[in-house]
């Protein structure tokens, strides 16, 4: 049978069919072996192999629309290739579908060891896909080159969009990545889970070509332990301020420990002077006059001398100031200071407290305080630098022992956190006689 005798069979469905298999499968290892970068002789080997089957393929179908014409018109003007080709046996097409069909085997084989053994594009992108971190590449005019699945999750999960350029994680948002002259990286929460995820940009160049390339890595035990670090470091600084407070109070708590004992025995010595005064008087030849006078004059000269020497005490205001110098906190008071107690000694409190807060909470080293004195009232404002409060104040310790100190002699306090940290005491002068009805008498108090 020959090509002619079968065009006009039932049996070139079969053949054609088996011809576009071929066909098929030849141009996919053709894409393939542009794909992955195969020596130049594989390549033409394919490209040459698929444009003869082509070319049969094309004489085929030629044969097949030709033959009812010439069925009707009853003329043949054909070329003379295509009079040999319709004149040839079947078997030689089935022979070469059948040769062809065993270099396609061969073919594949030949695919999949090259793949299983040489990297390949798709072989890089199902690596980067099974990394636990993000990796992206984008070209300068906001184009993506390639990107993994962990990127485009965390791209969807921070902006709500899949990562299509660059720019997505340049937008201001939790996660943007800053570039150009500011930081190349930033630590961001997912909201939609408690991991932690630095994301970091940078500029890489490949055969001459720019490129930004984007990655992210998981650091959600990283940034537990450095919050547990950062929250130890705060205990430990608060300790540190602690004795150095202990450390500038404990020179003076053992010189008056000193002072006291030395007290102690001076007044037990007057005790025993006295009562020997006592027997001396009673019976004056058991005792030796001159002994005892001596005692009587060494005791009245240092009782003098106590006497004589301020014994006030320390000015709490000096005292306070001295021990914010001593945490490293700089006070600067404006307006007149009072000189008269309660207000100087509540003024005394308030800087303490403040400056003890200041070290221990805001991380700060100044302390400003404004004193403003009127005919009706005195106010006080302190202000400090350093971390500004975010959330209202629960007062405990210190501020509870203030408050009480100011309600006590009939002021008012307040503390603010917007926009700024401040801290308000309002004292009244010293009350004047005030008057009230009984019995509509008016009594003065």
């Amino acid at each position: 049978m020959t090509i002619r005798e079968m065009v006009v069979s039932p049996e070139r469905q079969v053949l054609m069919v088996v011809f576009f298999l071929l066909l098929t499968l030849q141009m996919t290892l053709v894409i393939a072996a542009f794909r992955d970068g195969r020596r130049r002789g594989v390549r033409c080997f394919w490209v040459l192999s698929f444009s003869v089957s082509f070319f049969l393929l094309y004489l085929l179908i030629l044969e097949i629309f030709r033959e009812p014409l010439i069925v009707s018109d009853g003329a043949e003007a054909l070329p003379a290739y295509l009079l040999y080709f319709r004149s040839l046996p079947v078997f030689v097409l089935i022979l070469f579908e059948g040769i062809m069909a065993l270099i396609l085997a061969t073919g594949i084989r030949d695919l999949v060891h090259y793949r299983r053994n040489h990297p390949t594009s798709r072989s890089i992108k199902e690596t980067m896909d099974l990394l636990p971190v993000g990796i992206a590449f984008g070209k300068n005019d906001g184009m993506i080159v390639l990107q993994n699945l962990v990127m485009q999750h965390l791209a969807r999960a921070l902006t709500g969009k899949g990562i299509i350029s660059p720019s997505v994680f340049r937008e201001k948002g939790p996660g943007a990545i800053k570039t150009e002259e500011e930081e190349h990286s930033v630590q961001v929460e997912l909201p939609d889970g408690p991991d932690v995820w630095q994301l970091a940009s940078e500029t890489v160049s490949v055969d001459g070509e720019s490129f930004l390339q984007m990655t992210a890595v998981n650091i959600t035990e990283e940034a537990a332990i450095a919050k547990e670090l950062e929250e130890k470091n705060r205990k430990l600084r608060e300790l540190h301020m602690r004795l150095d407070i202990y450390h500038q109070q404990a020179g003076r708590i053992i010189i008056a420990q000193e002072l006291l004992t030395a007290r102690r025995a001076v007044h037990s010595e007057l005790g025993n002077v006295l009562l020997e005064s006592r027997h001396y008087l009673k019976e004056p030849a058991s005792i030796d006059e001159e002994k005892l006078l001596q005692a009587l004059k060494n005791t009245n000269r240092y009782l003098l001398r106590e006497y004589e020497e301020d014994d006030t005490g320390r000015d709490p205001l000096t005292e306070a100031l001295e021990m914010a110098e001593a945490i490293g906190v700089d006070v600067v008071i404006t307006g007149i200071i009072p000189q008269e107690d309660p207000d100087r000694m509540i003024l005394a409190a308030a800087v303490s407290e403040c400056a003890t807060n200041t070290v221990k909470h805001a991380d700060g080293d100044r302390l400003s305080v404004q004193v403003q004195r009127g005919s009706t009232e005195t106010i006080f404002v302190l202000k400090n630098n350093g971390i500004q409060p975010e959330t209202e104040i629960r007062e405990s310790g210190g501020l509870c022992s203030l408050r009480s100190l100011v309600q006590d002699h009939h002021g008012t306090m307040r503390i603010t956190i917007s926009p700024e940290y401040r801290l308000e005491i309002r004292l009244l002068p010293p009350s004047e006689p005030s008057s009230f009805t009984i019995d509509s008498k008016e009594l003065t108090v």
